[in-house]
């Protein structure tokens, strides 16, 4: 079933814990920066066809557990920018099936209880799919304390994938939090899949992505002059880079490229990095996907 947000909405999903709380207030405030209508979504839950017998109180128990998780959402909305406009979703749909059915949207935003693998993330695999599968861009949010207002947002540069969307998303954020902005250009994982090149072919490949880093970069401090901007490109494994970097920065942000452009084997930057960063991380993947292709 397909849920419908006002346009350019940012849409949270919320569960009442402390994580999701932390992902609504993040997605408040990215909203109310870019001016964004609000969606707080909660998947009351699917019935199914085994409670048939049982149906109508099912569905009242699941509305009224959905009410106290949306009212709790909009309570923290109110106190923190009342005059956001601000919607709520509550369909009988799990979760994960009601964010990825989303139309509209301009970002999607999950909690998560901190480092580890996907599968301890807050909202287990709702976060799996919904990061590796969206449309939209999706931010899992995790706490990134100990960093002050120096602490960069970090981009990862693909040059072949989505840089454009994920340099324009991490600008914004930046902007939104008067953080520097790190841009990361990773690519020797990518281009010495086959063979590992000469010393001549070395010199005209570096050149090349020197040259199609700086073209991606152009125009952006013209349009962010308030972001501070620094550029590093190196022939580090991309996941391992902006893993790295996380532990310093403020915010990761990383695209990717359309389904099966490599072979599965050699896994996602996206996956990575939303598994093992240290703050919280903006996916912005090239296309949605079939679960059939799904490298991520």
């Amino acid at each position: 079933m397909t849920t419908k947000v006002k346009p350019g909405a940012v849409v949270v999903g919320v569960d009442g814990s402390p994580a999701s709380d932390a992902a609504l207030e993040w997605a408040v405030d990215y909203a109310a920066a870019r001016h964004a209508p609000l969606c707080i979504l909660h998947g009351a839950g699917d019935l199914g066809d085994n409670l048939i017998p049982f149906k109508q109180d099912a569905r009242e128990m699941l509305a009224k557990n959905s009410r106290r998780v949306t009212e709790h959402a909009l309570e923290t909305v109110r106190r923190r920018t009342p005059e956001l406009d601000v919607e709520i979703q509550d369909p009988f749909e799990d979760a994960r099936q009601a964010l990825l059915d989303l139309e509209h949207a301009s970002m999607i935003v999950l909690g998560t209880r901190g480092l580890g693998s996907v599968k301890r993330l807050l909202l287990g695999s709702v976060s799996q799919a919904v990061s590796s599968r969206s449309r939209y861009p999706v931010t899992v949010v995790r706490s990134a304390e100990g960093r002050d207002e120096t602490a960069p947002v970090v981009v990862g540069v693909d040059l072949e994938g989505t840089a454009d969307a994920a340099l324009e998303v991490g600008f914004k954020i930046a902007s939104m939090g008067g953080r520097p902005l790190e841009a990361i250009h990773a690519w020797a994982a990518e281009d010495n899949v086959i063979a590992e090149l000469t010393e001549k072919q070395h010199a005209v490949v570096t050149e090349k992505h020197e040259r199609g880093f700086a073209e991606a970069m152009a125009g952006y401090s013209e349009k962010y002059p308030d972001v501070p901007v620094t550029t590093r490109m190196t022939e580090e494994s991309a996941p391992a880079v902006l893993v790295s970097a996380s532990e310093r920065a403020a915010h990761v942000v990383v695209g990717g490229r359309a389904p099966r452009r490599v072979p599965r084997f050699f896994g996602s930057v996206g996956r990575t990095v939303v598994e093992h960063a240290h703050c919280p991380v903006t996916v912005i993947r090239h296309e949605p996907m079939r679960p059939e292709e799904d490298d991520s």
